[in-house]
């Protein structure tokens, strides 16, 4: 006779999983996508790319059925196509004077999150604590609880205020320059200081530099180049913001031989290779004679618009500025001015003055913006906007930013 087994007990969920929520900026923009009237502010998808001289060669020659056909009927290289993997290595050498092996120390990934996720488990163990800069794009933190990691924030500041105490203990720590969502760029003096420390603790730096074309109020530099032989650096960087396509999921890591190696055996038993079609798309735009001037108008695109920004949405308006951006491309005014102008039933919605101001301008101008306390508890009195949008859009979102403060404030200060 055959006995049916009955249990009660339900199979299990990771629970860290499960208990990460949408983070804000996804949120937010999910609700302006929703509502053609709402100005959206808040993801950073660039409109701008991918180079309109090339768009012609790219239907032709890499959409065409042929084209498809070689990609989806064949698993690509693992460490991703060669020739790519050299244009990557030569953007080094004509930017940086950087001379990196292409083929033992790129490795091509599904975007710069990948990269970073490959980063972070081929330089720590679960349980162990990886440093964060702060402020630190949101993700860091949620891939990192996700991989089982800790997460010790430390303040930007303590490598820019002269502090002469040591790194905390950790096998990581993670670097954006330019940074998102401020715009702030580390300076020579300051990678010397890291890249000190970072010896004393026998700790990798992950230098995430996605925004490394975005500079324009001091010169990108890349970790490895106070580093040469990356002993103890990691380059992740992307083509989805430079060249505003980040639905084409290209990036790529640059490490030393060791490292890549151990990135390439977790990038083949989780990923196994990239879109070989996709790739092709990335030679073009990083092989084009063009590239790096179009890469340059961006770059004095993004500076204009900032310098707009700051002359228009000033003190009086609820906007001040403890740091002129510069690069990425984003804004991130503190509004603790504007949010004292709210209402005390304005003020009481959420914990933050960024997050009650983020929600008066989504529901009262019609703005989408992202609160600034995702980005570290120190960034709680501001919100993060984005450069990235077409013109029509960016001059509407100052023009209604210029009006945010309440009608009765503007009558008193009239």
């Amino acid at each position: 006779m055959t006995h049916l087994v009955t249990s009660s007990a339900a199979p299990r969920l990771n629970p860290t999983l499960s208990s990460l929520g949408v983070y804000a900026s996804k949120a937010i923009s999910q609700a302006a996508k929703e509502n053609p009237a709402i100005l959206n502010m808040s993801i950073g998808e660039p409109v701008f790319g991918p180079p309109e001289h090339l768009l012609a060669d790219i239907a032709r020659d890499d959409l065409s059925p042929e084209a498809f056909l070689a990609s989806a009927k064949h698993y690509g290289p693992s460490g991703g196509n060669p020739e790519l993997r050299e244009a990557i290595a030569d953007w080094y050498r004509r930017r940086y004077g950087l001379h990196i092996d292409s083929q033992r120390e790129i490795l091509i990934t599904h975007g710069g999150v990948e990269a970073v996720a490959l980063a972070i488990l081929c330089c720590s163990q679960p349980g162990e604590a990886v440093v964060v800069t702060e402020p630190s794009y949101m993700l860091y933190q949620r891939a990192l609880l996700a991989l089982g990691r800790r997460v010790h924030h430390l303040h930007r500041n303590f490598f820019s205020d002269g502090a002469q105490q040591s790194l905390p203990a950790s096998p990581a720590l993670i670097v954006n320059s330019p940074e998102n969502p401020s715009g702030y760029v580390f300076d020579d003096d300051e990678w010397e200081l890291l890249l000190r420390q970072a010896r004393q603790q026998g700790s990798w730096i992950i230098h995430d530099e996605v925004y490394d074309t975005m500079s324009f109020g001091r010169r990108h530099r890349p970790a490895r180049l106070f580093d040469p032989q990356g002993e103890r650096t990691v380059l992740v960087n992307s083509l989805s913001k430079k060249f505003g396509t980040p639905g084409l999921r290209i990036g790529w890591l640059v490490g030393n031989p060791d490292f890549i190696a151990a990135a390439s055996k977790a990038n083949d038993y989780l990923i196994l290779s990239v879109n070989q079609q996709y790739e092709r798309i990335a030679l073009r735009m990083l092989s084009d004679p063009q590239c790096d001037r179009w890469l340059q108008q961006r770059s004095l695109m993004l500076s204009a618009r900032v310098e707009r920004a700051l002359q228009r949405l000033t003190p009086d308006k609820g906007f001040t500025w403890s740091h002129r951006p510069l690069g990425g491309m984003f804004l991130f005014p503190d509004v603790q001015r504007l949010f004292e102008a709210l209402t005390p039933a304005q003020q009481r919605r959420f914990p933050t003055s960024g997050e009650c101001v983020a929600d008066y301008l989504l529901h009262e101008m019609q703005i989408a913006t992202v609160p600034g306390a995702i980005y570290g508890a120190s960034c709680a009195q501001h919100i993060r906007l984005v450069l990235g949008c077409d013109e029509a859009t960016f001059d509407e979102a100052l023009a209604r930013l210029e009006c945010a403060m309440p009608m009765r404030i503007r009558g008193e200060q009239a």
